[in-house]
C-alpha cells in the first residue's frame, strides 16, 4: 500500500510516495498521473524518500507519465530515492531519461 499527496503551485507538481508501490500501488500511482493537469505543468518532482519497494508495473506507470509530461514539454524529476530504489533506476538507465537523485 502507498500513500501518495500531490502539492502543485504555479507550473510545478511535487508528488510524495510513502510505502511500497506493487501492483495496488502501481494502480494507485497511474490514478494519481492521470488527475495531474499535464498539459500546464513544466515540471513535476515526485518525491521517493518513503518509498522502501517499487515494482516493474509501477516504474511502467512512472515511464508512460513521463512519456506524456514530455510531450507536453515538462520535466520530470524522481528524488528522495533509497540506495537500492537508486540503483534499480540506474540499472534501468532511468537517469538518462529523467533527473534521479539518491537521498
Amino acid at each position: 500500500m502507498v500513500q501518495i499527496s500531490v502539492t502543485t503551485e504555479n507550473k510545478k507538481a511535487e508528488v510524495t510516495l510513502n510505502g511500497s508501490i506493487d501492483e495496488q500501488g502501481a494502480e494507485q500511482l497511474k490514478e494519481t498521473f492521470a488527475s495531474l493537469p499535464v498539459g500546464s505543468l513544466t515540471e513535476v518532482r515526485v518525491d521517493f524518500s518513503g518509498v522502501d519497494f517499487i515494482g516493474s508495473s509501477g516504474i511502467g506507470k512512472l515511464l508512460l507519465f513521463y512519456k506524456n509530461l514530455a510531450v507536453q514539454g515538462g520535466r520530470l524529476e524522481a528524488v528522495g530515492l533509497s540506495r537500492q530504489v537508486y540503483e534499480l533506476f540506474r540499472e534501468l538507465k532511468l537517469d538518462t531519461i529523467f533527473t534521479v537523485r539518491a537521498a
